[in-house]
């Protein structure tokens, strides 16, 4: 029997998560194509969600809008599901040096950051959790979201409403027309939300994607933190009793798949430098997220047919990402407005041949 849907959606990790959720509160019907095994990127996920990162604590791109609204995304969405994944929780983020301390005094002042900081510590914070002899600074907007349970729980609601198949996407089957067809289905379009799958495709294969392979660990402390350390490597908490996620490490194409013990080496060593608090190794995952060649997002149609999509390429911070593009690309879907150009495919158009 035929099936007409709005929208056929390949992968259901967190981008396709996020669009399928958002599409589905609109009132559009959904079908989504998934392995949750072959999911590698999902494996790695410790859900982190911070608005000040890297080595020179810069405020991350589109801060401003990205986490009121994710904060809005996935509250609102547990609430629904009944399930509580979205994590508020401040980020501790200790000083390497009394001259970072003092540059980060007054940074923290700046008003393009002071919303962020939560509170500035310029003498050494809870000591015997974390290793900060110049003290630190906590950083608000900040948490995690449980991403097994979000992307799980997502699961759980399309396969009870009959939006979901557990099985492999077989693009060679795909029809493309004015409409799309794939086995019983006829939809007005299908989106790609199969992160590193994507280089396969004969849609997409030719988008500057890389290939970014992550190793984490998930260790035992017998304490409960209270705030998310973040120096070398992050710790957040993890599914079970004084479990904490560690990671992350960053490995670019070539590399060899499963974990290693150079990175379980390398972890335990960065976790030592950053905590004082004794801890277990229980176990070790990796996976593998796909970004883009300027690390921003990828959205929106193939350059020869409209109907076939894209959303991809959210690299590391899938978790923030997620939810403002799935909003952006649902309106633009509907008609509501444009992408932007920041994220739009058009930008690598050039590199595109029939």
């Amino acid at each position: 029997m035929n099936r007409n849907i709005n929208y056929l959606i390949i992968g259901q990790g967190l981008a396709g998560s996020a669009l399928a959720w958002e599409l589905i509160q609109r009132g559009k019907s959904v079908m989504v194509y998934d392995e949750p095994k072959e999911n590698r990127a999902s494996a790695v996920a410790a859900g982190l969600f911070n608005p000040i990162t890297g080595r020179v604590m810069t405020k991350t791109w589109k801060a401003d809008e990205l986490f009121p609204f994710l904060g809005r995304f996935y509250s609102t969405a547990g609430k629904t599901l009944a399930k509580f994944f979205f994590h508020s929780l401040p980020v501790y983020r200790p000083f390497i040096s009394a001259e970072e301390m003092q540059q980060w005094k007054a940074k923290s002042k700046s008003q393009e950051i002071e919303k962020f900081v939560l509170k500035f510590y310029d003498n050494p914070s809870f000591v015997h959790q974390v290793i900060n002899p110049y003290g630190g600074i906590e950083i608000a907007q900040s948490g995690y979201l449980n991403a097994g349970l979000w992307i799980s729980s997502v699961r759980d609601f399309l396969k009870g409403h009959g939006f979901y198949a557990e099985e492999k996407f077989w693009e060679d089957a795909l029809l493309v027309d004015n409409i799309i067809r794939y086995k019983e289905y006829t939809a007005d379009k299908i989106i790609f939300c199969n992160g590193s799958a994507a280089l396969q495709s004969k849609w997409f294969g030719w988008l500057p994607l890389k290939l970014l392979k992550g190793e984490t660990l998930d260790v035992k402390i017998e304490t409960k933190l209270k705030r998310i350390f973040n120096r070398g490597v992050y710790l957040v908490p993890a599914a079970g009793e004084n479990m904490y996620k560690v990671g992350s490490t960053y490995q670019h194409a070539p590399f060899l798949e499963g974990p290693t013990p150079e990175a379980q080496e390398a972890l335990k060593t960065k976790l030592a430098e950053l905590i004082t608090l004794p801890f277990d190794i229980i176990h070790q995952d990796w996976g593998i997220r796909p970004t883009s060649s300027d690390r921003r997002p990828i959205l929106g149609p193939h350059p020869a047919n409209k109907n076939v999509i894209i959303f991809n390429g959210l690299g590391t911070k899938g978790v923030s990402l997620s939810p403002y593009f799935a909003h952006q690309l649902a309106d633009w879907l509907e008609g509501k407005g444009d992408l932007s150009t920041e994220v739009n495919i058009y930008r690598f158009k050039a590199l595109y041949s029939e």
